[in-house]
């Protein structure tokens, strides 16, 4: 992961969730800090609706976004302003908040030290998928084919650079980067590899065949997963949990590293990620 030097924010912009808003309280200190630091706020865009009763001025032009939420908002905060290319500070309003920066109840300090440009921007690759029909999109953390709940069990051929890896059947597959292994990879049986490898994971979900492992390739592979015959609705293809597009029989899913890279804003004295993993994943307690 790259760093890149920081800048004394003057404009931030604030994402919040339309499927879980953080309660008034939170936003209303937000808005008062801000003032007290000199930073102008303003609402992202997708957000405006949920943000009118705090008298906040619509815009996406920012120096940098905060995104109050659990990891779930955040993941959707990072992959709106990425487009944007615009850094994003997560700051955990929900529940385990892994890739968080920061917890609510700092949120007055998390201020004062982007006022002063006490942070640093951290780089997270990104994944490319190419669907048949040739639109492309990009993900933070994974893409998922999932198969159909009235389809029956999901048959296809995985490829790696062309090579026919597996015949799989199972409920479909996880392909991840290092940053989204701690997601849903992660439940179905993958290991966690630390953000800073130049690699993609590939996880079958529920396999039917106990010697079809996860698998860790080179961020530099071309991954190919071709529908076999299908019993019924063919297998939703997901975007960081987003369905984008369902697949039929015969057609071809390709994923590799995509262009570019999603931005993030972190702090020198934060837990690093092997703590992280302790602290958020509950490591240290006895079960």
């Amino acid at each position: 992961m790259l760093v890149h030097e920081p800048a004394v924010v003057r404009r931030l912009c604030l994402y919040v969730d339309r499927f879980n808003p953080p309660y008034a309280g939170l936003i209303k200190n937000l808005i008062s800090h801000c003032v007290k630091y000199g930073i102008s706020l303003r609402s992202a865009v997708p957000s405006f609706d949920h943000l009118k009763d705090f008298d906040i001025p619509e815009s996406d032009i920012c120096d940098m976004a905060i995104v109050l939420g659990g990891d779930g908002t955040i993941l959707r905060g990072m992959g709106y302003f990425k487009e944007l290319n615009t850094p994003v500070l997560g700051v955990n309003a929900g529940h385990l908040g892994f890739i968080a920066s920061a917890e609510q109840t700092c949120i007055e300090r998390t201020i004062e030290r982007i006022a002063e440009g006490d942070y640093y921007i951290d780089t997270t690759p990104v994944l490319r998928a190419e669907f048949p029909s040739e639109q492309a999109i990009t993900a933070i953390n994974d893409f998922t084919v999932n198969r159909s709940m009235i389809g029956g069990i999901l048959h296809f051929n995985l490829y790696i650079d062309s090579t026919n890896v597996a015949h799989v059947a199972g409920d479909g597959l996880v392909i991840s980067t290092p940053f989204g292994s701690t997601a849903y990879s992660l439940s179905c049986g993958g290991p966690i590899l630390d953000p800073g490898l130049p690699a993609i994971l590939v996880v079958p979900i529920c396999p039917h065949s106990l010697s079809l492992r996860p698998l860790v390739v080179s961020d530099n592979s071309n991954i190919s997963v071709e529908i076999c015959d299908l019993r019924g609705p063919g297998p939703v293809v997901s975007a960081d949990g987003s369905p984008c597009v369902t697949l039929k029989s015969g057609e071809i899913l390709k994923v590799t590293r995509g262009p570019g890279s999603c931005m993030s804003v972190r702090f020198l004295d934060e837990p690093e990620f092997y703590t992280r993993l302790g602290l958020k994943l509950g490591w240290g307690v006895r079960g």
